[in-house]
């Protein structure tokens, strides 16, 4: 068993639109801005993937037993960001996925809401 640990806690997150998040296929759940959520896994190779229906990341990943792998993740804002919201009220994004230093064994988070 392992464990892995998403959130979305960037200062740079625009804090709109929902992250989809998904493990080997399977869908693990959504993260809204300041969201954080632990998962078990197993130990092999994963593959994480992130959207926000418009943009789409994807990192892979091994885990051995006991080891807690955590990623960060966000929506930031794209070129001619603010000017496109001001003028036709709304703008493109893009999604960024990030690996962050192991953590501890020990869980943190919580589950995913669905």
């Amino acid at each position: 068993m392992a464990w892995l640990t998403v959130r979305r806690t960037s200062d740079d997150d625009i804090k709109e639109r929902e992250l989809y998040v998904s493990l080997d296929g399977e869908r693990l759940g959504i993260l809204k801005y300041g969201d954080s959520a632990t998962v078990p896994i197993a130990a092999g190779h994963h593959t994480l993937r992130v959207h926000n229906t418009l943009s789409r990341k994807r990192a892979e990943f091994e885990v051995t037993s006991g080891q807690h792998v955590r990623f960060s993740m966000a929506n930031i804002p794209g070129r001619g960001f603010a000017y496109w919201a001001f003028f036709l009220g709304a703008a493109l994004f893009w999604t960024v996925l990030e690996r962050e230093e192991d953590g501890p064994v020990a869980p943190i988070g919580r589950p995913f809401k669905y």
